[in-house]
């Protein structure tokens, strides 16, 4: 959608964007706060990224190629690459498959990015881990890339760092990605505060940290403030609320009220404030842009012009800058976004258009998305965290985790590149993060079948009769972010510091 809009149209997108705040539930779109964690100190506060490729994101496709050379006589019929398209960085551990171009015979989709512009600046904190997963299911597979197929008691990655890192902050966990990433783990005791806020409009977002500014006549902030303590007197003398104090609704209840009045003294409606100012006049209403706006438009500049995914990757940043989350999930949809040019930024259906166009979904949906990560990580190595407590950079307490669902079947009509694909269940996940041992593959890929194996956690040493599963790399991320569980793999051979 292209946000630009002129003098006639101007009052009623105004009146739209203010009237979808008074039609917001609050109280729903706000977590609680639980009692009696034992959260890290706010110093030793960690920052969890999941960036959720829907559709079968293959790391064959991306950062773990092989080369039709290296296949042997059967190269033509398996999905291995051309020599001259698989690249390897200047440390020579990580390799990646450059830009395919004439892949897409329809000619709608592109990317102007190269996986090498991101190995190049990142390749000493990435990480490329091996994985079988199993299922093949979407919604399945999505669920158990971030439970860990259930091995901490259902809770998400997301949920499990929130619940150590995001005590006493406003919305502890934000999820802005689609499917069955956005679903809450499984685990009834998980605190109130530490399941996911899921936003389905990043830009618009910010309209609901806060229940009278930007509204149109509301009444004057003092005013409000004195009516909320004559209802906190009423309250205390309520027999009906002395009666059922001890509810577990009415405690929710109010466990979200104070939450929302959190989130104003927060004022993360003009921190995350990203529409163009220009357009809605956000001044008439008593608004004022994000102070990084300028910033984020730099980085994003298709944020405000109907690019999803980096409108989210600009607010969940944002989110974590100022202290507000410890969590944050981004992700593209499976309903492609449109530019206001016409351009198309992903493919439909994202990583799963592979069933169509294996070549194109695969080159197109990664360089897109690496791109925007790119910008994430850039932003996390050039900006001071500000949450309470702790010194340096955000990067230096950040972790990065490009989430997949299964792999993509292995072989192809022999020679072609143009081709679709199923899912299969051999695969592997990119971390990027400064909290691990970087440059570096962990496990490998059978050239001659194009199957992913495994690798020892505890040393890191590859192990091709070994199988990593969901657990696996559920437990790299939490050893890494500090959280314990029974259960927990020994993956120290990953983590630096660790071992």
């Amino acid at each position: 959608m292209n946000y630009s809009v002129d003098a006639k149209h101007s009052r009623l997108k105004r009146r739209s964007l203010f009237h979808a705040l008074l039609g917001s539930s609050l109280a729903g779109a706000l977590a609680g706060r639980g009692s009696g964690l034992q959260a890290a100190p706010k110093t030793d506060r960690k920052l969890l990224f999941v960036v959720a490729a829907a559709g079968g994101a293959s790391i064959v496709d991306s950062f773990l190629p092989v080369a039709q050379s290296e296949a042997g006589a059967s190269g033509d019929a398996l999905v291995a690459y051309p020599d001259l398209l698989v690249k390897t960085a200047s440390g020579g551990a990580i390799r990646y498959v450059d830009s395919v171009a004439g892949s897409d015979s329809l000619g709608l989709f592109s990317s102007d990015y190269n996986l090498g512009t991101f190995v190049s600046r990142h390749e000493q904190d990435m990480l490329v881990v091996t994985q079988e997963t199993t299922s093949v299911n979407h919604v399945v597979a999505q669920k158990r890339a971030i439970t860990g197929a259930n091995i901490n008691r259902g809770r998400t990655i997301m949920e499990a760092v929130a619940e150590l890192h995001g005590a006493g902050l406003p919305l502890a966990n934000c999820n802005f990605a689609t499917g069955a990433y956005v679903e809450p783990g499984d685990d009834a005791t998980l605190p109130a505060f530490a399941r996911g806020e899921v936003v389905a409009d990043p830009l618009f977002f910010p309209l609901a940290t806060h229940g009278s500014r930007g509204v149109s006549g509301a009444p004057e902030r003092e005013l409000l403030l004195r009516a909320r303590a004559v209802r906190e007197t009423l309250e205390g003398k309520s027999p009906f609320l002395q009666r059922y104090a001890k509810a577990r609704m009415l405690e929710l209840f109010a466990e979200r009220r104070n939450a929302a009045e959190a989130l104003e003294k927060a004022d993360l409606l003009s921190k995350l404030m990203l529409l163009p100012t220009a357009d809605y006049q956000l001044s008439d209403y008593d608004l004022e842009s994000s102070p990084l706006l300028a910033r984020m438009t730099e980085v994003f500049p298709n944020l405000a012009k109907g690019d999803a995914l980096e409108a989210q990757t600009a607010v969940g940043f944002l989110l974590a800058h100022y202290g507000a989350s410890a969590a944050v999930t981004i992700g593209p949809s499976f309903v492609p976004s449109f530019l206001g040019d016409g351009t198309i930024v992903d493919t439909p259906l994202v990583f799963d258009y592979s069933h169509t166009d294996h070549i194109t979904a695969q080159n197109v949906n990664w360089r897109r998305m690496m791109k925007v990560v790119d910008g994430l990580v850039t932003l996390l190595k050039e900006e001071d965290y500000l949450g309470d407590g702790g010194e340096g950079k955000m990067w230096d307490r950040s972790l990065l985790y490009v989430a997949t669902e299964f792999g993509r079947s292995k072989t192809r009509p022999s020679g072609s590149l143009k081709f679709g694909s199923g899912h299969d269940l051999s695969n592997g996940n990119l971390l990027v993060s400064p909290l691990l041992k970087g440059n570096k593959v962990y496990g490998g890929v059978d050239p001659k079948t194009v199957l992913t194996y495994g690798f020892d956690g505890a040393t890191g040493e590859a192990k091709p009769d070994t199988v990593m599963r969901e657990g696996h790399v559920y437990s790299l991320i939490a050893q890494a972010m500090g959280v314990s569980f029974e259960g927990r793999l020994d993956m120290s051979g990953l983590v630096r510091g660790a071992g």
